[in-house]
C-alpha cells in the first residue's frame, strides 16, 4: 500500500510536526500525525481545499511524496462523523497506538481514503519514502 502527501520540501518527512502544532480533523494539537491519501490526487485535493491565496503567491516548494506501507497494520477508522467525533477518535487511536496507520474517508469526497501515520508507533519507521517530486498546482484547479 502507498501514501501520497503534497506538502512544502521543509516538511516532507514522516514526522507529522504541522499536525501536532496545529491539529487536524482526527487530532488534537500536540499529538504528531501525518496525513496522507490513498490516491496523489486526493491528497492534492486536500491540500488545495486549504489554501485561500491565489496561485501565483504560492510558494514553489511543493512536492508530491510516496511513501511505502509495506507491512503496516491498519485500523479502519469510523464512516463518518462530527469533526469533534473524529478528533476523540484519532486521538484515542493515537494515544492507545493501536496500529501505525488508520484508514478514513476523506472529508471532501467520503468515497476517497486518507491515510494518517503515527509517527511514534513502534512499527512507523516500516513506512519510508520511496518516491517524492516537485509539484505545481494546475491553474484550473484556482478556477
Amino acid at each position: 500500500m502507498l501514501l501520497w502527501r503534497l506538502t512544502r520540501a521543509p516538511y516532507a518527512d514522516l514526522g507529522g510536526q504541522g499536525a501536532q502544532l496545529y491539529g487536524g480533523r482526527w487530532n488534537s494539537p500536540g499529538a504528531p500525525v501525518v496525513y496522507g491519501a490513498a490516491e496523489p490526487s486526493t491528497s492534492v485535493l486536500e491540500v488545495r481545499v486549504h489554501l485561500d491565496v491565489p496561485l501565483h503567491l504560492l510558494p514553489d516548494d511543493y512536492v508530491l511524496v510516496c511513501v511505502s506501507l509495506e507491512e503496516v497494520a491498519i485500523e479502519v477508522g469510523p464512516a463518518v462523523g462530527t469533526r469533534a467525533e473524529c478528533r476523540t477518535f484519532g486521538d484515542q487511536w493515537l494515544k492507545q497506538a493501536r496500529t501505525p496507520l488508520l484508514r478514513v474517508p476523506s472529508a471532501i469526497v467520503a468515497e476517497s481514503t486518507n491515510l494518517l501515520l503515527n509517527p511514534r508507533h513502534p512499527d512507523a519507521p516500516r513506512a519510508s519514502i520511496v518516491a517524492s517530486r516537485t509539484f505545481q498546482f494546475d491553474e484550473r484547479v484556482f478556477g
